[in-house]
């Protein structure tokens, strides 16, 4: 079963890759603002990831992965970094062309609002666990900077997104922690689960589309 995270890999790509080139989308025109956005983020996650395994927040599995690390990381861990996230962008465009009108375009803002004032409530209450209170205090931080200072017109969009990819998020991540492929250190989380997942990853999983939805969007803007 040492192939199983590569595997898992794949298939999260397969389809929205295939569909890159179909004729309406044309999203792999897009990958010139893509790209740069897939890499920011990922060397941003992958420093992270570093970080947590190294101290033991959490660390994989060797059963399901090949052997082949990079540093204190499984090759199939750099994968996920790139291929998701890449997954998760061609849904994003895909709404744009099924729903040309952005249906959460008045609500961006709000949402956005609620999210960093429970970003703050869960850092806050949880600041002696190091999963949650880094993953919410970042989030919240990056959602304040699209809202103050960017003033990042696609929020609606992102959070339609979000909850889209939610669906994918809970067959990917669910077969991640149930095997388990990636086991965690539950004295660093909140040890709320949703199944089998950490409630962090919910937010994890946010702030890594955020990130690459945020550069992509203000990429594809100048271009």
């Amino acid at each position: 079963m040492n192939w199983f995270y590569l595997v898992l890999n794949l298939a999260s790509l397969a389809i929205p890759f295939a569909f890159s080139f179909e004729k309406r989308a044309e999203f792999y025109k897009k990958w010139p603002a893509l790209f740069p956005a897939l890499i920011i983020t990922a060397t941003f996650f992958i420093i992270w990831d570093f970080w947590f395994t190294e101290i033991n927040i959490w660390h994989f599995n060797p059963l399901y992965v090949l052997g082949i690390n990079w540093g204190n990381l499984p090759f199939e861990e750099w994968m996920f970094f790139v291929f998701i996230p890449y997954s998760c962008v061609f849904i994003h465009e895909s709404m744009r062309y099924f729903l040309p009108v952005d249906p959460f375009e008045k609500a961006g803002k709000p949402i956005a609002i609620v999210v960093i004032a429970f970003c703050v409530f869960m850092a806050l209450t949880f600041h002696d666990r190091l999963y949650t209170t880094v993953t919410f205090t970042l989030l919240g931080m990056f959602l304040t900077l699209n809202l103050v200072t960017l003033k990042s017109w696609f929020l609606g969009r992102f959070f339609l997104t979000y909850l889209i990819s939610l669906i994918p998020f809970a067959v990917v991540n669910g077969l991640l922690t149930s095997m388990p492929v990636l086991i965690y250190n539950d004295l660093e989380n909140s040890g709320i689960r949703i199944g089998t997942i950490p409630f962090e990853d919910f937010f994890y999983s946010m702030l890594m589309l955020l990130m690459n939805i945020t550069i992509y969007e203000h990429l594809m803007k100048k271009k």
